[in-house]
C-alpha cells in the first residue's frame, strides 16, 4: 500500500503530465507480476492509475483557442447555489452543448461547469433542469506565491470551464428533487426556524456543510482559535455520526439480544455515517473521512485481523484511488495527520484518548505542520477545543433532532439548539480575544520546522523514555525564532512581484529591508478585493506587518481596490498618490515630479504625477533603478503623458505597460524612446476589454522588447542582482503544475 501509495503521489506532483503512452507502459510490469517484487508492481499499478486518472480529467477540459466563447448547453443544477449580493454562482452539470459564437468545434466537451448568473430572474435550485446560453472559458485562476490554487481547485472538483449566463432559453417545470434539492430546502427551512445570523450560519454549516452565511469576522474568530474543523464538516463530524450509529446498534442488541453486536455496531455507524456525508453534499473532506471511518469499521465488522496502521495506509490508499490530486489539498494532509496521532497515542497509552492530554498532544504534534502551511498555531486551541469539541458534538445531535421534531410543529428544543450556538460563540469570542491572531514564529525554514518535529515526536514518548526531555531543548529553534537557513537575500539589488490580481494592478518592491507597494488591485461591485487572496497571502508569509510607503497612482477601483484591505491589515508609514481626492481623503502626500528617495543602493525617482485633466493622466509615474536594472511605473497615463517623460542614460529594463496595455498608452515612439527589454502588462484573463491590445503587443514587437503578461504567466518575479543580471520570471514557470492553463 506505501508503493502504490508512492506511485500515484510521484505522478501527481510531476509539473508536466508524461504522456498517455506512458501510463500503459507502467501497466505492462503487471504481466511479468511474478517476476518482479510487490513492491514495485505496486508502484508501478499506482503510477499508471494516477497518469490515467490526470489524462482522463485534462482531456474533458475546455480549450485554452478561443480564450472565451458562447455556447448553448442544457443540463442540471447540482450543489448548492452560493448568493452573494446579485450574482449566484453555482455547478451544472452538462446533458448537451452545441458552438454559438466564437467556440472551437474541436473542442472537448466539458461535464461540469462553474458558472455565475447575474440577477437571475428567478431562485436557482438544485436539481433544475435549465437550457441557457452561457459564455465560457477554459478553468483560469489567479497565480501568486502563497495564494490559493483555484485552478487546482477546479481540477479536483472536475470542473472543466467556468463563465456566466447570458440567456436564458427553457426552464423546467419541476425539479428533480434529489439530494441536492432536499439539502436547499433543508437550508431554507433551517434560515426561517432559525433567523438569527449566527445560529442558522453554524446550524448550516455542521448539518448540510453550507459555510457561505459566516462572515469574516466570525472566520477570523474561529481561525484564531483553531476551531474552523469545528464549523466546517470534517472527520470529527464523521465520526461523530459514526459513534451515535454505534450507540444506536448498541441499543438495539439491547433490546434484541439475538442481534449480532459487531456486526450491527459495524453496519450502523458505517450507515449513519454514509447519510451524514450525503446531507453535507459528499463534498471531497467528507467524501474523504467516510472511507476513513468505513475502512477502520470494515475491519472490525470482517474481523480482519488487520492492524491500525495497516488501516490507515488503506484509507490512504482508497482516498487516493478515487481522487489521486488528493495530495494537493491542505485536509488531505490534516485529517490523515490528526488520525496518525491519534494512532501513535492509542498505541502508547489508549487512556491518552480522552480528554486534555489528546487535545494537547494533537496540538503540539500539528503545530510544525500548521506553521509549515498557514504561517501560525493557535496557542488557545487546546483549551477551547477542550470545551467545544463535546459542544458541537451535543449541538449536532440537538439540531437534527430539533430538525425531525419541527416536522411534528414539536419546539421544546428549538431554544436549546440556540443556547448551545450561543455558547459556542461565547467560547469562540473568549478565545479570540485571548489571542486575536495566530502565533506566528519568525519565518522558520524547513530544517527548523524538521527538528521540531522531532522534538514534539520526542515529548509525546512515554514517561521514562530516554532523553524525553530533550525534545523541549530541539524545539527552541522553533519557539524563539531561527535565522532561515534558505538562501540569503541580495541586499544590494531590489525584488519586485507584480501580482497577478486580474484586471487592475499591484506591485510590491523590496530593497534595503523596507517595502513599497504600488497600488493595491481591484475591488468589484460587491465589494470584495482581490488584495486579500492575491498580495496580502504573501506579505503575512513574509511577516511584513507594514509598508513603509503605499503609492497610490490614481483613484480607480482597478487601482485601489484593496485600499482599505491594506489600512486594515497593514500599517502604513507613509502614503503619496497623484489623485488630490485621495491626498485630502488620507492625508497622503502629492506625487509630485521631481521627488526622488534612496532605499541602500535603490534609487527611486517620481516622472509625473498630480497634474493632468483626467484621474488617468495624473497617474504617479515611479521609475525604480539600482546600478544595474531600471523599472518604471506608468499607472493609466495615456499618448499626451508619454510624450512628457524623458529617458535617463541607463537602460530600461522592465515597464510595467500603463493602463493594462490599452492602445491608447505605449506608443510606438515612447517604446523607441526608452527602448524596454521587457515590457508587463498586468490584465485580466480574458478580460472584456481585450487587453493588452494586439495593436500594443506588435508594438513591443517592434522594437525587440518581450511581452510579459500576468494572465499568462501569473505573478512575475523580477530581481536586480549584484552580479548585474537582470531577471524576470514568471510564478507559473516558477512553480509549474500540470493543470495550469498558462
Amino acid at each position: 500500500m506505501i508503493c502504490y501509495v508512492a506511485g500515484i503521489t510521484t505522478i501527481v506532483w510531476l509539473p508536466v503530465l508524461p504522456p498517455l503512452i506512458f501510463g500503459v507502459l507502467l501497466i505492462v510490469p503487471l504481466l511479468f507480476r511474478r517476476l518482479l517484487p510487490v513492491s514495485m508492481v505496486a508502484f508501478f499499478l499506482g503510477a499508471g492509475w494516477s497518469l490515467l486518472w490526470c489524462h482522463w480529467q485534462m482531456g474533458h477540459r475546455l480549450h485554452s483557442e478561443p480564450l472565451k466563447a458562447d455556447w448553448n448547453i442544457s443540463g442540471e443544477v447540482v450543489g448548492l447555489p452560493e448568493q452573494s449580493l446579485s450574482v449566484v454562482r453555482f455547478n451544472f452539470q452538462v446533458d448537451t452543448i452545441t458552438p454559438h459564437k466564437g467556440a472551437d468545434l474541436r473542442s472537448p466537451a466539458p461535464r461540469k461547469l462553474r458558472l455565475s448568473w447575474y440577477r437571475p430572474t428567478f431562485v436557482i435550485k438544485p436539481g433544475q433542469r435549465l437550457s441557457m446560453t452561457v459564455r465560457l472559458k477554459p478553468p483560469h485562476g489567479y497565480a501568486n506565491p502563497d495564494g490559493f490554487d483555484y485552478e487546482r481547485w477546479l481540477f479536483a472538483r472536475g470542473i472543466d470551464a467556468t463563465g456566466y449566463v447570458r440567456a436564458l432559453h427553457e426552464k423546467s417545470a419541476e425539479v428533480r428533487c434529489g439530494v441536492g434539492c432536499m439539502r436547499f430546502l433543508l437550508l431554507e427551512y433551517i434560515i426561517q426556524r432559525y433567523p438569527t445570523q449566527e445560529v442558522h450560519a453554524l446550524i448550516g454549516a455542521i448539518t448540510l456543510g453550507a459555510r457561505s452565511a459566516f462572515d469574516d469576522s466570525q472566520w477570523q474568530q474561529l481561525r484564531a482559535t483553531g476551531t474552523i474543523h469545528l464549523a466546517v464538516i470534517s472527520g470529527l463530524h464523521i465520526g461523530f455520526a459514526a459513534l451515535l450509529g454505534m450507540l444506536l446498534a448498541k441499543g438495539a442488541v439491547w433490546l434484541f439480544p439475538g442481534l449480532n453486536a459487531r456486526l450491527m455496531a459495524a453496519f450502523a455507524g458505517i450507515s449513519c455515517a454514509f447519510l451524514y456525508m450525503l446531507l453535507a453534499g459528499a463534498a471531497l473532506p467528507t467524501q474523504r473521512a467516510f472511507v476513513m471511518v468505513a475502512i477502520f469499521l470494515l475491519a472490525q465488522w470482517r474481523l480482519w485481523h488487520v492492524d491500525l496502521w495497516s488501516r490507515w495506509w488503506a484509507a490512504m490508499a482508497v482516498v487516493l484511488t478515487l481522487l489521486p490530486i488528493a495530495t494537493h489539498e491542505v485536509g488531505f494532509w490534516l485529517s490523515f495527520c490528526a488520525v496518525a496521532v491519534l494512532l501513535w497515542l492509542a498505541g502508547l497509552r489508549m487512556r491518552d484518548l480522552i480528554g486534555w492530554r489528546v487535545q494537547l498532544a494533537i496540538c503540539l504534534a500539528m503545530a510544525p505542520l500548521l506553521v509549515f502551511m498557514f504561517g501560525g498555531v493557535s496557542i488557545v486551541a487546546p483549551l477551547i477545543n477542550l470545551i467545544a469539541i463535546p459542544l458541537v458534538a451535543v449541538l449536532l445531535l440537538a439540531s437534527l433532532l430539533d430538525l425531525t421534531f419541527s416536522l411534528f410543529s414539536i419546539q421544546i428544543t428549538a431554544q436549546f439548539v440556540v443556547y448551545l450556538v450561543d455558547a459556542f460563540w461565547a467560547l469562540v469570542g473568549f478565545g479570540a480575544a485571548l489571542q486575536p491572531e495566530l502565533w506566528e514564529p519568525d519565518a522558520p525554514s524547513l530544517m527548523t520546522l524538521l527538528f521540531a518535529a522531532l522534538g514534539i515526536f520526542l515529548l509525546l514518548q512515554p514517561a521514562g523514555f530516554p532523553a524525553r526531555w530533550l525534545g523541549v531543548l530541539i524545539c527552541f529553534p522553533l519557539v524563539f525564532g531561527a535565522a532561515n537557513s534558505g538562501p540569503e537575500r541580495d541586499q544590494k539589488g531590489f525584488e519586485v512581484w507584480v501580482f497577478d490580481v486580474g484586471q487592475g494592478l499591484s506591485v510590491l518592491v523590496e530593497a534595503d529591508g523596507k517595502v513599497l507597494l504600488y497600488d493595491t488591485g481591484p475591488a468589484f461591485v460587491s465589494g470584495r478585493s482581490n488584495f486579500s487572496s492575491t498580495v496580502l497571502p504573501y506579505l503575512e508569509r513574509k511577516r511584513h506587518s507594514k509598508i513603509d510607503l503605499l503609492v497610490l497612482s490614481h483613484n480607480d477601483l482597478d487601482h485601489t481596490g484593496g485600499h482599505s484591505v491594506v489600512r486594515a491589515e497593514l500599517a502604513v508609514l507613509k502614503g503619496m498618490t497623484g489623485s488630490p481626492e485621495l491626498v485630502d481623503k488620507f492625508n497622503y502626500g502629492a506625487c509630485r515630479k521631481g521627488q526622488e528617495w534612496t532605499w541602500g543602493t535603490v534609487r527611486f525617482e517620481v516622472l509625473a504625477g498630480s497634474e493632468g485633466v483626467s484621474d488617468n493622466n495624473r497617474s504617479c509615474v515611479l521609475r525604480v533603478s539600482d546600478r544595474y536594472c531600471s523599472m518604471l511605473l506608468t499607472g493609466d497615463i495615456d499618448l499626451t503623458v508619454e510624450g512628457r517623460l524623458l529617458p535617463g542614460q541607463q537602460q530600461l529594463n522592465w515597464l510595467i505597460a500603463s493602463h493594462h496595455g490599452s492602445k491608447t498608452g505605449s506608443s510606438g515612439v515612447f517604446l523607441q524612446r526608452w527602448r524596454p527589454q521587457e515590457v508587463i502588462f498586468s490584465s485580466g484573463y480574458a478580460n472584456r476589454f481585450n487587453h493588452p491590445d494586439p495593436v500594443v503587443l506588435q508594438r513591443v514587437s517592434e522594437v525587440s522588447a518581450r511581452s510579459l503578461l500576468t494572465a499568462e504567466q501569473g505573478a512575475l518575479y523580477l530581481h536586480s542582482s549584484s552580479d548585474g543580471v537582470c531577471r524576470a520570471q514568471g510564478w507559473r514557470e516558477i512553480r509549474k503544475r500540470f493543470w495550469s492553463s498558462g
